[in-house]
């Protein structure tokens, strides 16, 4: 099977709440106002709806594919009697995928918290069952201290995840990790101090990893 370039998207940490100021940019969905074709993504990878969203809308892979009911074999002519022919089975389809979260890990931390773990584990499990050619793992930091010590903190963080991976099996030479530092910031926190300033810049404190390659899916043929 033919595999599909992945996507690039962004938020804070391997896998649930989003790294961005959302700007609604398709009707029924939050997306990333860095790029309009990336969908916001929950800390638990499912797409933010906004208030606009109504059941059969999709966007990118944030809904499940439709469906498409078989139709039931016709009946035989009397008196030949055949049983039913086997429905169909569901037929493989990529689907790249990204991560990009803000709760791997806490403030002025390079360890990655139970909930980056548990993203983690899931990419680890994508992974076993994908076609892929690379893994990019990119961390970021809020503008809490200098841009030397963010940038080397960035890097720590990319580097924590990527040996997260490894030890759940992922091959080390396909995974490249680097950080940026405090170099895209999101949070808009003006005139804050103290707690309150370092929960506000908590979607700037993310990392992100972008897979070169697809993960399958089946959906069920139509007719």
């Amino acid at each position: 099977m033919k595999s599909l370039p992945f996507l690039s998207l962004t938020a804070t940490a391997l896998v649930a709440a989003l790294h961005v100021s959302p700007a609604s940019a398709v009707d029924g969905y939050v997306t990333a106002g860095q790029d309009p074709d990336v969908p916001v993504r929950s800390r638990y990878g499912e797409c933010v709806h906004d208030y606009g969203w109504q059941p059969g809308m999709r966007f990118a892979d944030c809904e499940p594919a439709p469906v498409v009911p078989v139709a039931a074999p016709a009946p035989k002519p009397e008196p030949v009697v055949e049983a039913p022919a086997p429905a169909p089975q569901p037929i493989p389809q990529n689907v790249p995928f990204r991560l990009a979260t803000e709760t791997f890990f806490d403030f002025d931390k390079s360890v990655l918290t139970p909930e980056g773990q548990a993203a983690l584990d899931d990419v680890a499990n994508r992974l076993a069952v994908s076609q892929y050619n690379t893994i990019a793992i990119v961390g970021h930091t809020d503008r809490i201290g200098t841009p030397q010590y963010n940038q080397k903190l960035s890097e720590r963080r990319a580097n924590a995840m990527r040996d997260y991976l490894v030890g759940k099996g992922v091959a080390a030479e396909k995974i490249s990790a680097s950080g940026l530092g405090e170099t895209n910031p999101t949070a808009q926190c003006k005139n804050l101090r103290g707690a309150r300033l370092i929960a506000c810049l908590q979607p700037d404190r993310f990392a992100e990893v972008t897979v070169s390659g697809t993960v399958q899916v089946s959906v069920a043929p139509s007719n």
